[in-house]
């Protein structure tokens, strides 16, 4: 029997660690191929995470409401008087106009009753959040605003606030 040749197997590890060698540089090439592209990608995606962020931001901005749903409790007279008058824009320039056989039963006088007002502030809050964002309104909203929210709300104003043409009936207490 004859001795291996140690040079023999020397020679044959080395050109498996050459195929080892090519392999693992060919692999990193590759890699280095896909952080680059996936870096372009990831740089892109950051871009668009950063213009998303902004548009929520706008959009945020655009539908927050300048009048919580019903803020009575804590707010100065001033911001209740101001927060009345919108209230009021809403109701004459919005809800009479669109809705006018559903207000035939509401008083001129609705909002000198403090229930009605808390009620209609709430419904307007409402509205707002459905209707306030013109990129993303809510369909289901939309139609429980309608079909529930409103007719409920004008339900209760028409128990609660019974005065009529002889004037409103706050006036007429002792």
């Amino acid at each position: 029997m004859t001795d291996p040749d140690p040079l023999a197997e020397l020679a044959a590890q080395v050109a498996e660690l050459r195929g080892q060698l090519a392999r693992t540089q060919g692999e990193v090439g590759v890699l280095r191929e896909r952080l680059k592209a996936e870096s372009g990608q990831t740089a892109m995606l950051l871009l668009q995470v950063k213009h998303f962020r902004e548009e929520l931001a706008e959009a945020v901005a655009r539908n927050r409401l300048k009048t919580p749903p019903a803020p009575w409790w804590c707010v100065s007279e001033a911001e209740g008087r101001a927060i009345l008058a919108e209230l009021r824009e809403w109701l004459d320039r919005f809800l009479r106009p669109h809705y006018p056989d559903y207000l035939a039963k509401l008083p001129v006088c609705v909002l000198a009753h403090g229930e009605a007002v808390w009620e209609l502030s709430t419904l307007r809050a409402e509205w707002i959040r459905i209707y306030g964002d013109e990129d993303n309104r809510d369909l289901q909203g939309a139609l429980n605003w309608h079909n529930r929210y409103l007719p409920d709300c004008l339900g209760r104003l028409t128990e609660a606030v019974k005065c009529d043409e002889t004037g409103c009936r706050l006036s007429r207490r002792p």
